[in-house]
């Protein structure tokens, strides 16, 4: 399972913006799905959790990985911001 870096980073503010987290791999939006996510958890977070798994399979690309973490953001009422890094 290789964690291939995104192209561009997401900034994630969650607990009222109190917390934030930048994403910027599969990996790690595994580990903000699981283990920091807000008990809010509809069909945009069932998916984005089965497209990592799917991803670590090397079965679906990053790009929809981070796709839909900010779906499943946007359904949670978290609030997104891109940010450009350099790979």
């Amino acid at each position: 399972m290789d964690d291939i870096p995104w192209n561009e980073s997401v900034l994630f503010e969650l607990n009222d913006r109190q917390d934030v987290v930048t994403v910027s791999s599969s990996m790690e939006a595994a580990d903000l799905l699981l283990n920091k996510w807000p008990k809010k958890r509809g069909p945009s977070y069932k998916l984005a959790v089965m497209t990592c798994l799917a991803s670590f399979r090397g079965k679906q690309p990053p790009e929809l990985v981070q796709q839909d973490l900010i779906a499943a953001a946007i359904e949670a009422h978290i609030y997104v911001k891109p940010r450009s890094i350099s790979i």
